[in-house]
């Protein structure tokens, strides 16, 4: 029987707009003893022009870098000294800075965030590109983070969304302290803000604090979120020879954008094929034949896209074995509509995976930020568990036999060369 989920009324979240534009979202949890606040931009490295890819992430970096009382180090130090932390990641729709603290110090968590966000100084400009340019190049040294951003590249060809979120060699080198500058003068706007808080704390006090702290951003003109056209999806097949151990391979059909009604189909027929240990690829490739360690299902949705994946890393002479009965496992969905025990597992592994992340303060901050960025509300709990709830096996069936097409999969490899000749999509 599908279980119900209902939290307490206290927890509630409120939204409310501050008298400079920002959007506060906050939901308070009088049982914990922390919180979790984030300010959320609505710009990552999807609204980047192709000269400066990788500026988001880049700003990101230098928000750390000081600001014109507090260096470095200090900034950590008021934060970590109370035994907090403050970090920040740059997505391709957006990025994120935030701090998590017991509540007792929650005045100098908004105050730091205040501060890095309006006083930033962008000190050690040519250092920190240096610490990305390694960064991009740690990436690359390591094949089964290096796989994706090759896979994104083939997803969403000469598109926004494929580029590297951390940018290239070439368009680090290119970007100037100007050009940072103009970035944040023209996304880091009260409109295109919002800041979300779980945790405990006064919902009254909380409010005055931000308002306080984020006084000095000023409402003004610019682009809204999303800033880019919908993409042409590529498909086909993409190898990549590399000297290294094994052969890593990402499949990709496309996905639901954050706005398509048949999201949650989506995500049951992804977990159905390879979301967890009793997932039919899982079992199959990893328990039954034992071809690989890793191999899983992911997937994507962003304002005007979104993709379902797999992923999987197998030893040069497993490869064409490991990718047949991938193919095997994905024509099985086209063909044949799973059982209702099936579909029932998959649901309640969703579902609770959802409402135990809720008892961390973290989940709920993003959960709550993201869905009032891409839908315009926060959408409750019982609303998603009812949505999981209502996907049928006709529906999961359905949304198989149209996805899952040659025409549509693109297929990148990364492995040694002499095992690189998979000639066709064998679906």
């Amino acid at each position: 029987m599908a279980q119900t989920f209902s939290p307490p009324v206290e927890t509630r979240p409120l939204v409310r707009v501050l008298d400079n534009g920002i959007t506060l979202l906050t939901e308070r949890l009088p049982y914990v003893r922390s919180v979790s606040l984030g300010v959320w931009i609505k710009t990552g490295s999807a609204s980047e022009p192709p000269r400066i890819t990788g500026i988001s992430h880049f700003l990101e970096h230098l928000f750390f870098k000081g600001t014109t009382t507090r260096t470095a180090r200090e900034l950590m130090e008021a934060i970590e000294s109370r035994g907090g932390h403050l970090n920040a990641y740059t997505a391709r729709d957006y990025t994120c800075i935030y701090a998590k603290t017991l509540d007792d110090h929650l005045a100098t968590a908004v105050e730091l965030l205040g501060d890095i966000l309006c006083d930033s100084q962008f000190f050690d400009f040519e250092k920190e590109r240096n610490v990305i340019l390694e960064e991009i190049a740690a990436n690359e040294d390591v094949p089964e983070e290096y796989i994706h951003d090759l896979f994104m590249a083939e997803l969403f060809p000469e598109h926004s969304l494929g580029a590297p979120i951390a940018g290239t060699q070439e368009s680090m080198a290119a970007i100037t302290l100007e050009d940072v500058r103009a970035y944040y003068a023209k996304w880091y706007r009260p409109e295109n803000i919002i800041i979300s808080a779980a945790g405990n704390f006064d919902e009254g006090v909380i409010a005055k604090l931000i308002e306080k702290a984020l006084a000095p951003l000023e409402a003004r003109t610019g682009p809204s979120a999303p800033y880019y056209d919908a993409p042409v999806m590529g498909a086909g097949i993409r190898e990549f020879p590399r000297d290294i151990a094994q052969s890593h391979y990402c499949i990709g059909f496309p996905g639901a954008a954050t706005d398509n009604p048949h999201r949650f189909v989506y995500d049951v027929l992804s977990n159905t094929l390879g979301g967890g240990s009793t997932s039919r690829l899982f079992d199959r490739i990893r328990e039954q034949e034992g071809l690989a360690y890793a191999i899983y299902t992911f997937q994507s949705a962003y304002y005007r896209a979104g993709f379902l994946g797999v992923y999987a890393a197998v030893a040069a002479e497993n490869l064409d074995r490991a990718l047949a009965i991938t193919f095997e496992e994905i024509r099985k969905l086209r063909e044949t509509p799973i059982s209702a025990s099936e579909l029932e597992l998959n649901r309640e592994q969703l579902k609770g995976n959802l409402v135990m992340a809720l008892e961390n303060t973290f989940h709920r901050m993003g959960r709550m930020a993201k869905s009032y960025m891409y839908h315009g509300r926060i959408m409750p709990v019982e609303e998603v568990l009812a949505e999981v709830d209502a996907v049928t096996s006709e529906a999961v069936y359905g949304l198989a036999d149209t996805t899952f097409r040659p025409q549509a999969c693109v297929m990148t490899i990364l492995g040694p060369d002499n095992a690189l000749h998979v000639q066709e999509v064998p679906l």
